[in-house]
């Protein structure tokens, strides 16, 4: 699908297409460099005399899929795509035209824009719900909410990608503000270096909320290891208590024909008064020391 720059001409366009359409419709440029064999993995740019040939790759498996291939002269700006999200962006960009565009170079930026324009609410999203993972914990502190560490390792892994994603958008748009005049105006290279701003400031909302999610996933292994020592400490305790039981039991088990208390009429209840006695003793000296 075909877009006017500028309205009324034919003249610079934007174009999204699949490799095939390009291929049949392209077949004069030499676009070797964009390496159609291997699978779209980055955001990058390479910057020529007078043209500029890059990809594109958004990594998010909630936002959808969303890759391809882009080249741009002075007169055209092609996307090369096997899916529709690029497309949809395209539509909202030349439908909206929020950003006045008269160069290419300015319609790829009003495409970026238009890509990264709600990052800052996904980024919060994730700070909310790190917020309410965090606030779970400190409602109980015997508390461990349920699908925890399933859920820290996978936004772990989603804030590590996002990361990844805005550096190099970052890179790319900081390589096009600096780029010759003839491949890039200059009101364009402006409008480039904005973008690479806010997205080294995405870049470091993203690690802080990774260092945030850290320091959350700690405070959990800590509740962990508090439960852990709470149940060794009780096992300890009651194992102390009937460590002298046994030690009594053992010891008049052996049945030596002179051992007094054996013969003895009353022999049988003061052992079992002796630890009833001592259990209370244990369980007193166990409470003053907040060991139970």
């Amino acid at each position: 699908m075909r877009y006017s720059i500028i309205e009324g001409h034919d003249t610079p366009y934007a174009e999204v297409m699949t490799e095939k359409e390009f291929f049949d419709d392209y077949e004069e440029l030499s676009l070797s460099l964009l390496r159609f064999e291997e699978k779209v993995r980055h955001c990058k740019a390479d910057i020529f005399e007078r043209s500029v040939h890059g990809s594109l790759s958004v990594p998010s498996e909630e936002r959808g899929e969303l890759s391809g291939r882009f080249y741009m002269d002075d007169q055209r700006l092609l996307f090369i795509t096997e899916n529709d999200s690029i497309k949809d962006i395209l539509n909202t960009v030349f439908s909206h035209r929020a950003v006045e565009m008269t160069t290419t170079s300015q319609a790829l930026f009003a495409f970026l824009d238009a890509l990264v324009r709600d990052e800052g609410d996904y980024i919060d999203d994730f700070e909310e719900a790190l917020n309410d993972k965090e606030s779970q914990m400190l409602e109980d502190v015997n508390a461990i909410p349920e699908g925890f560490e399933h859920y820290m390792q996978k936004t772990r892994k989603s804030l590590l990608r996002v990361n990844r994603y805005y550096e190099q958008m970052a890179d790319m748009a900081e390589l096009l503000a600096e780029s010759p005049e003839g491949v890039i105006d200059q009101k364009a290279r402006r409008l480039y270096r904005f973008l690479s701003g806010r997205m080294d400031r995405l870049s470091k909302d993203a690690l802080n909320l990774r260092a945030y999610s850290s320091q959350i996933y700690d405070m959990y292994q800590s509740r962990i290891n508090i439960r852990q020592n709470k149940v060794m400490q009780f096992l300890t305790v009651i194992t102390t208590i009937f460590m002298p039981l046994t030690l009594i039991t053992g010891w008049y088990g052996m049945n030596f024909k002179n051992m007094p208390e054996i013969d003895w009429q009353y022999g049988y209840i003061s052992v079992i008064g002796f630890s009833l006695l001592l259990i209370v003793v244990e369980y007193i000296i166990f409470k003053k020391k907040k060991w139970m």
